[in-house]
């Protein structure tokens, strides 16, 4: 048995203080219930400000919202990233959450019906806990990446344009950050993309209404993603011109291998290339709980709408989680008013 002094016991911890903790967090204190955040940055919204400079989300603050507390912005406006982590700072100041900075949590174990949570700062004992520190935690780097011999970063390190180096890049991955990245850097450099397959461009808005407008009234927003839609590359959604700006870019198939600085591609195309951008996505992370038992596989949490068979163990920011926008704000926020909710059943039993 494990012999812990010194320590805080709480009934609820959540680690955690981005979208999916902050709306549990409220949920919590809307029922009465104690409960500690972790958070591992200085201040809340850090993580979104780490995030490249001209990030720009493509979804309207009216959809950006957590519970009880509504974005000061235009409902239609697309909010930045800086203006998401003032707004995410903001809320946990508004409802004095007891928020436990710069706390990183190391290891969580469990010991009869307490589990024992190890942090940068302190020890804590808690009966119920809510990961909601996103599951995906790690780069997702190719494995033919250790063949490079120039420079490479992943999208989460990317900041401006200012990060390249050189006067070719190759940016690998799909999707709206792979995107906004190029569009970006087609001003300044000569810019490859490889992508599994060709993007698909949508348009942000139809009958001069957002997408999200339409998808809330025809009630799709909350409807789950079949499994066959979730293996395929999202759409790229046009907006601030940026068809336009990646039409500039020369588009390739999948990368076949790499040796130094040439990279040959899947149609057996090579070509010579100063630097490598990654926007390949992240991968689950798992590492810090050591409990026996516990599912340690996305596929089996996300089925279990992220409920652990380890009684007392929930956990939020799985991809398509619940429903098709669990990946947002508006998703992440239903997520955590469910999650919360099972939670309390659960104890009244």
């Amino acid at each position: 048995m494990t012999l812990w002094t010194n320590m805080k016991e709480t009934d609820f911890l959540i680690i955690g203080a981005g979208q999916s903790g902050l709306s549990a967090a409220r949920h919590l204190q809307k029922a009465g219930k104690d409960f500690i955040i972790l958070e591992k940055h200085q201040e809340v919204g850090d993580k979104w400000r780490q995030r490249f400079d001209s990030m720009k989300l493509f979804t309207p603050a009216a959809f950006c919202n957590l519970p009880d507390l509504p974005m000061a912005l235009s409902p239609t406006s697309l909010p930045n990233k800086n203006q998401v982590a003032d707004y995410f700072s903001r809320y946990a100041a508004h409802f004095d959450f007891p928020l436990h900075p710069k706390n990183e949590v190391t290891e969580i174990i469990k010991e009869g019906e307490r589990f024992l949570v190890e942090s940068t700062f302190e020890k804590i004992v808690a009966k119920n806990i809510i990961i909601s520190n996103g599951c995906l935690q790690k780069n997702h780097i190719p494995q033919w990446a250790n063949s490079l011999g120039i420079p490479f970063i992943h999208s989460n390190q990317y900041r401006s344009p200012l990060s390249i180096k050189g006067k070719k890049v190759l940016v690998v991955g799909s999707g709206n950050t792979a995107a906004q990245i190029i569009a970006e850097l087609t001003a300044y450099f000569e810019v490859h993309w490889s992508t599994n397959e060709k993007p698909k461009f949508k348009s942000l808005k139809s009958f001069g209404k957002n997408k999200f407008f339409w998808d809330k009234k025809f009630n799709r927003l909350e409807k789950p993603l079949k499994e066959k839609k979730r293996n395929k590359t999202a759409p790229i959604y046009n907006f601030n011109d940026i068809r336009k700006k990646i039409k500039k870019a020369k588009f390739h198939p999948a990368v076949d291998k790499a040796e130094g600085n040439k990279i040959t591609f899947t149609n057996q195309l090579n070509i010579d290339i100063d630097f490598v951008l990654f926007a390949t996505g992240d991968e689950a992370y798992f590492d810090l709980i050591n409990i026996d038992g516990f599912e340690n596989n996305l596929e089996e949490l996300r089925e279990n709408q992220g409920i652990s068979k380890i009684e007392g163990l929930y956990l939020l920011g799985i991809p398509h989680q619940r429903s098709r926008t669990s990946h947002l704000i508006y998703g992440s926020a239903k997520d955590a008013e469910f999650i919360v909710s099972k939670s309390l059943s659960t104890q009244k039993n």
